[in-house]
This record gives structure tokens, sequence and C-alpha cells, in this order.
């Protein structure tokens, strides 16, 4: 069976007590511990060691695109977030998948809030610490998200909510929100 039905079978299927348990925790050792290794400390405290790379710029300058970059994700974040909680009647987990297709804000913006959340908040980390190999580290993982969303996520959305997520794919951006403060929501 391929991934992608797999996704969509899992996706509809009750969550044991057990994987309810998974769905909630996982997130949070991911977002708060795997992701920050993987992308920061490694590659601040190791690489740029190793390989001798400078800090980028002062802390007085990379402060503002640093925080402004961090605090723009937080609020995709967290607004995507609670919207699938809400209105999707699910989460960002695959095991534990939105049951409705959400095309309020934020996901009127753009189709993966989240995604464009989660990057913008990394890349504003890897800006506020200097760090130049956590921003290749940023654009690599970046990259297999955008690789990920368009081989996999997409072709399961397509399967599970049909001609309506086709209709909101011709007229909602990919990633990069439009609009954002003239958009108005569909109906």
């Amino acid at each position: 069976m391929k991934l992608v039905d797999k996704l969509v079978e899992v996706s509809k299927n009750p969550l044991s007590p057990k994987n309810q348990f998974v769905a909630r925790v996982l997130p949070v050792f991911v977002f708060f511990f795997f992701f920050p290794a993987l992308l920061f400390i490694i590659p601040n405290m190791v690489f740029d060691k190793l390989l001798q790379l400078p800090t980028l710029f002062s802390f007085s300058i990379r402060i503002i695109p640093g925080g402004v970059l961090i605090a723009l994700g937080l609020f995709f974040l967290v607004t995507s977030t609670k919207v699938q909680r809400k209105i999707g009647k699910g989460t960002p987990m695959p095991l534990k998948a939105t049951q409705k297709l959400i095309i309020e804000k934020p996901y009127s913006y753009c189709r993966n809030p989240l995604y464009f959340g989660l990057i913008s908040f990394f890349i504003g980390i890897s800006i506020l610490i200097g760090s130049i190999s956590s921003l290749v580290m940023v654009a690599i993982f970046s990259s297999i998200i955008l690789f990920y969303i368009k081989l996999i996520e997409e072709k399961e959305l397509e399967k599970r909510y049909g001609i309506d997520y086709l209709e909101y794919k011709k007229t909602t951006p990919l990633l990069i929100p439009r609009r954002l403060l003239f958009r108005r929501d569909r109906k």
C-alpha cells in the first residue's frame, strides 16, 4: 500500500488511547527537543566551530530580523494549530489528521500556514543565534518539507477532500502568504 493511501486510511480511523497519547506527545518532543538539537545546537556548537565559520553580523543587527521572523512564525504556528483543532477537529500529526478541509484564516492566506510559520520561526532563530551552519540546516529542512508537501501531503488531501481541495488549491498559494491584511475568508 502506498504511503498516501495509508495516510488517508489512518486519517479516517478513530485513535486508540495509546495513539492519542502519541499524537499529543510526539509533536512536543519533535518541536522542543529533536528540531532544536538538529537545527540549532549541533550546527552552532559543532559545525560552526569545526568549520571555523564566523557569526553572522553583530547581535544588535540580528535581533530585529530574527525577532520579527520568530514572532511571525509563532503567530502562524499557534493560529494554524488552533484552527486545526477547532474547525478541522484534528492536529498537525497524520495520526490525528483534520476531519474537515480548512480554508478559513490562516489557511485562506496560504495552504500551508503551519509550515510557513515553522520555517519562519526556525530561520528567525538561526539569524538570532548568528549561525551560518544553522541557516544551511534550516534551508535543507525547508526543502525536505516542500518535497513532502508536493509528493505526499497534497496527494493525500486530494484523495481525502476531492474537488473541494482542488478548487482551494487553484486559488490559494502553497507556502508564502499573500495579502495578509486584505484578503477575506471564503464562505
